[in-house]
């Protein structure tokens, strides 16, 4: 202040006061700008260690290559992993498993058709060769006899046939219709069918007089026709006769057929 009043300050304590205020003026100065870098280089420190951290939860989520590569060793490596992979059937087990297949084929056909089946029909409709139908069926039978069951496997001539044991048909026949015949109606048949045409007067000569019963069934199952002549009837079998039993429907080749199969004659009473 330069007024009239005011008290004259020396040169030298002005110029002294001048180079206090510059000197605190600087260090204020620098200190702002300290405490500035300071809180920069804060800054910039915490940025870095964000990004490091980002970095290394990022590695976690994706493991590398090498710790993929011993994952997959140690799983390449697990006894339990190969248990659980099926193993290649060998020759001999696909072999041993068609031919159990080709068995039961060959019991089923049988159990189904009901009458007697020939080598040739069953290797032709179930596409087995004739020698391995030739070698099962023969098993198909020694299994059953085996079994003790109330089933059989009974070769008739060339054929075979799924039937009741004989000791059991009689008692049986009763709940089948066309299906197990009766050992009594059975014998009686086989006379018609061996000397047919023959007179229903002659069967119950030669069959006694229960054939009069014999006959009444064979008629009601269809398994033998009568034609009436005089006083009694020509009995003839059928051809659901012939089919049942696997025989020729020309009865000439029939008879032949059977005496051949059975090794008896027409006098079988």
């Amino acid at each position: 202040m330069d007024g009239p009043n005011a008290e004259e300050i020396p040169q030298e304590e002005r110029n002294l006061d001048d180079t206090e205020i510059e000197s605190e003026t600087k260090e204020t100065i620098e200190d702002s700008l300290k405490q500035d870098f300071e809180e920069e280089e804060d800054l910039q420190e915490a940025i870095t260690e964000e990004s490091s951290m980002e970095g290394e939860d990022s590695s976690r989520l994706e493991p590398s290559e090498e710790s993929l590569s011993e994952q997959g060793t140690e799983i390449i490596g697990d006894d339990t992993v190969d248990s659980q992979i099926p193993q290649e059937l060998t020759k001999e087990e696909l072999e041993l498993q068609l031919k159990v297949l080709r068995r039961n084929l060959i019991e089923g056909a049988l159990y189904a058709a009901g009458r007697p089946l020939d080598v040739e029909e069953l290797s032709t409709k179930l596409e087995i060769p004739k020698k391995e139908v030739e070698e099962l069926v023969n098993i198909v039978a020694f299994d059953y006899l085996d079994r003790e069951g109330a089933l059989i496997v009974a070769q008739i001539g060339e054929k075979y046939q799924m039937q009741l044991r004989p000791e059991l048909t009689e008692t049986v026949s009763k709940f089948a219709k066309g299906g197990a015949i009766a050992e009594r109606y059975l014998r009686t048949l086989t006379v018609i069918a061996l000397k047919q045409p023959i007179l229903k007067s002659t069967i119950i000569k030669l069959r006694g007089s229960g054939a009069y019963e014999h006959v009444k069934y064979l008629l009601d199952n269809d398994l033998i026709a009568a034609i009436k002549k005089g006083r009694s009837a020509e009995l003839t079998t059928t051809d659901k006769y012939a089919d049942m039993f696997g025989l020729p429907k020309n009865k000439e080749e029939l008879k032949r057929m059977m005496i051949s199969q059975l090794g008896v004659g027409e006098d079988t009473n």
